[in-house]
């Protein structure tokens, strides 16, 4: 069985995770735009590859799937996530499996306001939010919500152009920051991450691994605790069984006075997802099983509280001629 991590980037503990599930029945291959990639180096097999807004992205990979007999395939970068949701059936009719969400949800996935509306439709705790100035303007005259708030772009990741607004003239300059910029409640109360795997023959969730964010570096937490709660078990079940998600998933949410806000969704692997996986909790060879035709048992709870993570920087040195004189 022969996996492919797409846009691996710096994502090497994912490939080390992957290899050990398949314990030499296999290939993890992956790829990148950039030859700096680090995961080039650590995985069995690489390919640097066009970008993916390149009309010969999606025929590339195509490709490399045909001649790696790759039989699933996942992509670790946001933008991604719809090409792939999009065109999964030209994955399947090549023999590959992609742990990929239904595409409606990964494209409500990608925009925080269509995940803000799709919350408040079926009573999901969420931020109050905003798409434009009129209506915010009018609610903060209202008194109906108070300054500082939040702004962020609806399709942005890795954080770009996020920023606390304490007054007017923050509240402007954010407007203006990108075109589809949002504004919501600032939440105060303690950042929640929590990794979900939805089985992809079942439906169900099988697995999760909530942590407190201890610290925050490019919007991913380096410092983060393990804990349990029921109540964020059941809260999580309920949201993913009208979220329509499957496979490996990440939820970000907030601690307030009434419970538990959700904030957004990432449908892929989590950028600290290593945490849950030393913890004893595999989602890989949760999806191995799955590719294989065998669906997961329920095992909710399986890992231990009060186990923190602490990040820290590691290099790989690879031979690269010509870089230097470039």
């Amino acid at each position: 069985m022969n996996v492919l991590i797409l846009s691996a980037g710096s994502r090497g503990k994912l490939v080390s995770y992957f290899q050990r599930a398949l314990a030499g029945r296999g290939n993890v291959v992956t790829t990148d735009s950039s030859e700096l990639a680090p995961t080039l180096y650590l995985a069995d097999r690489h390919y640097v590859v066009p970008r993916i807004t390149d009309p010969d992205y999606l025929p590339t990979i195509l490709d490399i799937c045909r001649r790696e007999s790759i039989d699933t395939c996942l992509s670790l970068i946001d933008p991604e996530l719809a090409l792939l949701a999009d065109h999964a059936d030209e994955f399947r009719a090549v023999g590959v499996t992609p742990m990929i969400s239904p595409a409606e949800a990964v494209h409500r996935g990608f925009n925080k306001w269509d995940m803000y509306r799709f919350c408040v439709d079926n009573g999901i705790p969420t931020p109050r939010t905003w798409a434009d100035a009129a209506t915010l303007r009018a609610d903060l005259e209202a008194g109906v919500v108070a300054l500082p708030l939040f702004a962020k772009p609806a399709t942005g990741s890795a954080s770009a152009n996020i920023r606390t607004v304490t007054d007017a003239a923050e509240l402007a300059e954010a407007w203006a920051l990108a075109p589809d910029m949002i504004v919501q409640e600032l939440m105060t109360g303690e950042a929640i991450d929590v990794d979900v795997y939805i089985d992809l023959i079942t439906g169900e969730v099988i697995s999760l691994f909530a942590k407190k964010k201890l610290r925050m570096r490019a919007g991913t937490a380096d410092k983060s605790v393990s804990f349990k709660d029921p109540a964020l078990d059941r809260f999580v079940i309920d949201f993913c069984r009208v979220a329509g998600f499957r496979g490996a998933i990440d939820i970000d949410l907030f601690v307030t006075d009434d419970g538990y806000s959700l904030l957004e969704v990432n449908p892929r692997f989590g950028g600290v997802y290593p945490h849950a996986y030393e913890c004893g909790v595999d989602f890989p060879s949760m999806l191995l099983r799955n590719v294989a035709g065998e669906a997961n048992e329920p095992n909710i709870g399986a890992y231990e509280e009060d186990w923190a993570m602490l990040a820290y920087e590691e290099v790989v040195m690879t031979r690269i001629e010509g870089l230097s004189r470039n």
